[in-house]
């Protein structure tokens, strides 16, 4: 191999080393900075009340047919799903109610 092939590989790898390096280290800033503009505006959003939070959406609880027993409740983060049976039970009969809906109670217009 003559010379030209050495230097342009020589060349290419050093650029390519300092290309990654500068690439890592502004990843790990600009994931910092982007993580904290986040969680700014999570809380701005939960003291705004805005459509980033939960507050409005609600779950549907309904006892298994027996009697057709249903409340209404703030939804719950933790792994709620429509068919999950929960602690909450039925004051008629006694027997645990199931999530039979989830949704939003949000306008379209505060949506968009």
């Amino acid at each position: 191999m003559s010379f030209e092939y050495y230097y342009i590989t020589v060349v290419g790898l050093a650029i390519f080393v300092v290309a990654l390096l500068i690439g890592i280290i502004m990843n790990t800033r600009y994931y910092r900075v982007i993580k904290e503009m986040l969680s700014q505006t999570k809380e701005e959003a939960e003291l705004k009340g805005s459509p980033m939070s939960t507050a409005s959406e609600l779950e549907v609880l309904m006892c298994p047919p027996r009697c057709g027993y249903s409340k209404v409740i703030p939804f719950r983060v933790g792994g709620d799903y429509i068919g999950k049976v929960v602690e909450d039970t039925c004051p008629k009969d006694g027997e645990k109610l199931v999530v039979h809906a989830i949704y939003s109670s949000r306008s379209a217009e505060q949506q968009s």
